[in-house]
């Protein structure tokens, strides 16, 4: 049987094929959309992969503070001052909510909070700008309201640094760093005493084991051993009468 052998395409060939290649792509509308899509996502593997990933710098880390608040004082930590800063208050107490500060901040879902007792807000669901300049003890609230609030406030403890309180009408602020030295002045003795404790129970069952050593010693009996040699050196009754007669008696 003879050999077949395969006769390579004429470059004349090649050319023809190519060209009714493209010419079916262009002379269909589908095609041309595929084409396009195709060459949109292999230019936007290309790009994302020769740009470099950009992380935004955290933010500066705010100084602890610790203060009482008048309402009239926390409107003005709303976020939109300098350092940003944002407070908000729930029955009673106010946070430092600065880390959460997409939430609560200017642009924020919950912006309406920010420099504001979000209490009632909290307790009907409802996130509506508070413009109330007087403190809101929320005595009208219904229990299931009140209910709310206390679950939003252990939220708030557990997330945020809690700042100080927000004062009634008429309250004074609490001397936070007076509060702190006196703490502090406090344990010192304290320590002192507790490190002493120790030190003198040891003293006392040491004493106490003692007494109780020497105690146990005098109470115990002699051996019989013992009681017999001393019994020995004692002198009979015959022993002591021959030394008064000055001689030998017979009985």
């Amino acid at each position: 049987m003879a050999e077949e052998k395969l006769i390579p395409e004429s470059p004349a060939e090649e050319a023809g094929f190519l060209s009714s290649f493209v010419s079916e792509i262009v002379n269909s509308p589908l095609n041309l959309v595929l084409v396009g899509v195709i060459t949109f996502l292999i230019y936007k593997i290309f790009r994302t992969r020769q740009q470099p990933i950009s992380v935004p710098a955290p933010a500066p880390e705010l100084p602890r503070l610790r203060k009482d608040f008048t309402v009239a004082e926390l409107r003005q930590f709303d976020g939109t001052q300098p350092d940003g800063r944002v407070l908000v208050a729930v029955n009673g107490s106010v946070y430092d909510v600065t880390k959460g500060k997409r939430f609560y901040g200017p642009g924020g879902p919950y912006a309406a909070f920010g420099g504001r007792d979000a209490s009632r807000g909290l307790a009907t669901f409802s996130v509506t700008s508070n413009d109330q300049v007087e403190y809101d003890d929320l005595s009208d609230l219904t229990p299931m309201e009140m209910e709310s609030v206390l679950e939003w406030e252990m939220q708030f403890k557990e997330k945020y640094i809690l700042v100080g309180r927000l004062l009634k009408p008429g309250e004074q602020p609490t001397n936070y760093s007076d509060e702190d030295d006196e703490t502090t002045n406090e344990s010192t003795p304290t320590g002192d005493k507790t490190a002493k404790a120790p030190v003198a129970a040891a003293a006392s069952n040491t004493t106490s084991n003692t007494a109780k050593t020497t105690s146990d010693s005098s109470s115990k009996p002699e051996p019989a051993e013992a009681a017999a040699a001393k019994k020995a050196e004692q002198p009979s009754k015959v022993e002591e009468v021959k030394t008064v007669g000055g001689g030998d008696h017979a009985e």
